[in-house]
């Protein structure tokens, strides 16, 4: 009497079923990953958004003291220089707060300390829960302006080498 199999063995069954599982929880894991990675792209997406916004708000401020006369200031402008926008900076212990210095060398307070604590809100409400602070440095560029050079970083725990996070950008 010859006996043929019909149907699998408990052990087909148990590889197939383990072959499965891990399979779904690799899924599960890639999607886990792809949630994280969302959210730090977002924070990248805020960060550049925001730094377009405060190069917008230097530039038109700037932009009452800049009449020029071919290659140099005009005359009744050169005393009124635009302001240093850099004299301001986060406070280190409460980071809602900005701290503006006075302005030196001619250069004119002009609506500084209001648009750069409007700006620091922006930062602070677009970027809740990733506690961002912002560094600002500016250097002398063309005649009476100013390069300056942006940094804002934040916690981002989703990066493995290290859980801050920063985006720079060149504003002229």
């Amino acid at each position: 009497m010859k006996h043929r199999q019909t149907g699998m063995s408990l052990v087909e069954v148990m590889v197939a079923v383990s072959i499965l599982g891990s399979g779904l929880l690799g899924l599960a894991a890639m999607q886990g990953r792809a949630l994280a990675m969302a959210q730090s792209s977002h924070y990248r997406s805020v960060a550049a958004d925001l730094a377009a916004n405060l190069a917008d708000r230097i530039r038109a401020n700037r932009s009452p003291f800049i009449v020029m006369e071919g290659a140099s200031m005009h005359a009744s402008y050169s005393a009124a220089l635009p302001p240093d926008f850099a004299n301001c900076t986060q406070n280190s212990g409460n980071r809602e707060a900005v701290t503006c210095a006075a302005q030196t060398g001619g250069r004119q307070a002009y609506r500084v300390a209001t648009e750069m604590t409007e700006w620091n809100t922006d930062l602070r409400e677009q970027m809740r829960g990733a506690n961002p602070r912002f560094t600002l440095q500016s250097e002398a560029a063309a005649v009476g302006l100013l390069r300056y050079t942006l940094t804002i970083t934040w916690a981002d725990d989703r990066k493995s080498a290290s859980p801050d996070f920063s985006y720079t950008t060149v504003i002229e």
